[in-house]
This record gives structure tokens, sequence and C-alpha cells, in this order.
């Protein structure tokens, strides 16, 4: 006894009338399966002529969706043949175009058979036209891992600014230095210090650097490198000595620099070079103890788009406030009141006396300005809880990913709390590079 041919090849049909072919190596022969239609039973008229079935559109369809992206569905009622000849035509990714020139791209098809050699072609497809998916938006803490040296508690204290350079003290009759050159000797008085591993013990090489440092620190006196001016190179360099500062003790030997010896006023505690001694002899207290990586957190900000199409890259590098850049609805706590504008009852402004952020120079009310009032320290341009909160900003490179009919493309920022970044390494949106000597920013 033969087994009966088994119907299971993808488009074919027990209807009687196809032979369908053998399967499972013979095991299942060729033949007919399935009852055809009694002739003359099934009558069929069209526009097309007696016999021929026409194209009719389900009257429940097209269906159109917008939500995450616009869909429509549509089902055409037809012969198994025409749908079977169609949807060979309709594979995933086939665009379509409607008569008011949207375009559409197929995501799938499907043909359902009915009684009377009848089927139904049905098909969805998602429109590249309007409707991407929302933005998408992310901030994501970053611990930055800094030496305890740029810590905000310190580095106000410690680092030179701007003015520094301008400011000066005169040590002697007519010897003037700069609060930078000040501040950067306690900086290397600090580095010397950490240079050796235990602490201070006279009896060992690494002990009387630290001690030396320590003593330097305690006492107030700040040993400065003042360069000679009238040193030749083409001579036997001698060793540097200890100067007053005065013109009639000026030593004459060959020396590359002059070691020169200032005492600050330490009943002052607002003396920019106590503070900057006070700072040092606490860093140095922290590090005694390795604590020399204290916890700082940046954080990096994530905002991403969707475009039908590639769109220009941005290679980042650059300075930037992300708020100008990203919509408010993302980091404006207050954006709700837009709405508010538009008709929607009043609620009141939950913090009517936030400060607001200076990442990149421009200011905006927006989701880091609690932070001054948070954290300070960290985060207030003067270190109290009436001060702006103050961030820098970094552009980061563009990111994309492609997926099914859209193109995503993600920027980023970094972001930190701890000075600014790199004014010559990261310039502005825009802003053009050297051209000549005079563009460069020179310290040595």
């Amino acid at each position: 006894m033969s087994l009966p041919t088994l119907p299971t090849g993808g488009y074919d049909r027990a209807d009687g009338v196809r032979i369908l072919p053998s399967q499972q190596g013979g095991n299942f022969p060729l033949g007919k399966v399935g009852t055809p239609t009694p002739y003359g039973d099934l009558q069929v008229f069209s526009q097309n002529g007696a016999g021929y079935y026409s194209v009719e559109q389900d009257p429940e369809y097209p269906m159109m969706e917008r939500a995450e992206q616009a869909t429509f569905q549509q089902r055409l009622k037809m012969s198994f043949e025409q749908a079977y000849d169609c949807i060979s035509y309709l594979p995933r990714g086939t665009f379509f175009q409607d008569s008011s020139r949207n375009i559409w791209r197929l995501l799938s098809s499907k043909i359902q058979a009915a009684r009377g050699g009848m089927a139904s072609l049905e098909y969805t497809a998602e429109s590249i036209s309007f409707d991407t998916p929302p933005d998408e938006f992310q901030i994501v803490p970053v611990e930055l891992g800094i030496d305890i040296l740029k810590h905000p508690r310190y580095a106000w204290a410690i680092s030179p600014t701007a003015t520094d350079t301008t400011t000066k003290v005169t040590i002697g009759d007519l010897t003037d230095v700069s609060l930078t050159d000040i501040k950067n000797t306690i900086m290397r008085s600090i580095q010397s210090y950490r240079d050796s591993p235990f602490y201070p013990s006279a009896d060992t090489i690494n002990g009387v650097i630290q001690n030396n440092v320590l003593s330097q620190l305690k006492s107030g006196v700040v040993s400065i490198n003042y360069p000679n001016f009238l040193f030749k190179a083409d001579q036997k360099p001698v060793a540097p000595i200890g100067w007053d500062g005065t013109t009639a003790n000026r030593p004459t030997g060959n020396m590359p620099y002059f070691i020169l010896s200032y005492s600050p006023d330490l009943t002052n505690p607002d003396d920019p070079i106590t503070i900057a001694i006070a700072a040092a002899r606490e860093i140095i207290s922290k590090l005694w103890r390795q604590e020399d990586t204290p916890y700082q957190v940046g954080y990096e900000l994530t905002w991403s788009q969707y475009f039908f199409s590639p769109q220009y890259l941005n290679p980042g590098g650059y300075r930037e406030n992300p708020l100008t850049v990203v919509p408010d609805y993302f980091t404006n706590p207050d954006a709700f009141q837009g709405l508010l504008a538009r008709g929607w009852d009043s609620i009141d402004n939950p913090n009517p006396n936030l400060d607001t952020i200076a990442a990149g120079g421009v200011g905006s009310t927006s989701i880091f300005d609690a932070m001054s009032l948070i954290n300070p320290q960290s985060y207030s341009d003067d270190r109290t809880i009436s001060g702006k909160t103050t961030l820098s900003a970094l552009r980061m490179a563009d990111e994309v990913e492609y997926s099914r009919t859209w193109y995503k493309v993600i920027h980023r920022w970094k972001i930190a709390p701890i000075g600014q970044w790199d004014k010559q390494l990261y310039l502005e949106f825009g802003q053009n590079g050297p051209q000549n000597a005079n563009d460069f920013v020179t310290t040595v």
C-alpha cells in the first residue's frame, strides 16, 4: 500500500487539480490531493469578464497606525494564482509610494487561501517619509579617577589662574615674582613629597626630602627658582645660591637661576599664598594615608535621533554646551511650563531659585542646577550653596546604527565639574585652528 502524497511544499494547495511533487525521496509520491471545485458550480463575474477574478479591496482595509512609527496594512482579494504571483514580487524591504508621494517600505507579506480558488494577499509596510521613532536620552555618571591635586577642594587654591600671571609680589627691592611661579613651586614641593613612598624619617634620604618639604610648608617660607637673565649659556654654569631679591646683593656667578625665599602673611587667611600653603599641607596629610584618587563624578550625556536617510557626521573634539543642542524637554525641569502657557492648569514652579549651568559658557535652567546646592564643594563655582553649578562639556564623535528603515545617530558629550577642557586642544564649534605663529599660546 503506497503512502498518500504529502502536500507540504510552500505555496502548493491540495485543490485536487495540481499535481504535487514527491516528498522525502519518493516516500510520498507525486500526485493530486483534495477535491476539485465542480465544473460549472462556481460562476465568476468581474470587470475583466466572465470567468476572471478581479482584484478587490477588503472593505476593512487599508489600516494605518501611528505609534513608534507609522505603518499601514493592506488586504486584497484575488485568485490564488494571482496572489501567488504577486507575493513573489513583495520581499521584505520593497518600496511603495502612495498618491500623496509618501514612501513606504515593506515589512511583511502573506497569502491566505479561500474557497473557490480565491485568496487574500495581505502586506504591512512602514513609513520612511514621516514618524521616525522618538529621540532617546541618557545620562550616565562616570567616575573620573582624578588625582587629588585636581580635586575641586584644592584645585582653586593651588592651581595657577589666568590672573595669577599678572599678579606679582615684590621680594627685596625690585624683584617681582608672579603668583603663578609661587604656586608652581608649592605644587613641585607636593610632587617631591609624594615621590617618597613612606612617612618622613631623618634616617633616610627620602625622609630628608619629606622633612624639608614639610618644614618649608609649616614655616610658610616658599623657595622660588628665579631665572638669571644674565646667564651665559656658552660659559660654565655654577650652582644656584640664595638671594634676598635686592639689587645690592645680587649674586654675580654664572648660575641659571637664583633661589628666592618668599614668606606670605600667614596671619591673613585670605592671602592666596597662605591659602595655597594650607591646601598643600592638607593634601600631604591625605597622601600620607594614600588617599590620592578621591571619588569624583562627571557625566556622559547621550542623545539619539532617528532619520530615514544618512546624516552628516559630527567628529566632535571641541567644547560645546549640550544644553544648546539637546531639546530642553530632556534637560529642563520647567519645560512642562510651555504646556501651561497653552491653556493647561497652572502649577507652581518647584525650583524657582535654582542657579543656571555654565557649561561651555552658556546658561539655561537645567537638570544640573541643583548640584551646586547638593554638593557645593565639587559643583559650585565658588564652593558655596549660593554659587552656580559650573560644568565643562566636550563634544564626542557621533555614532551611527542602521536598523530596518532608519539610521540612529548617537550624539555624546563628556561633562566634568573640574576646570575646563583645554582651550587650545579643544576649540569651540567651527573655530579655525592656528594659521601662523601668533595663533599659538606659548608658556616657555
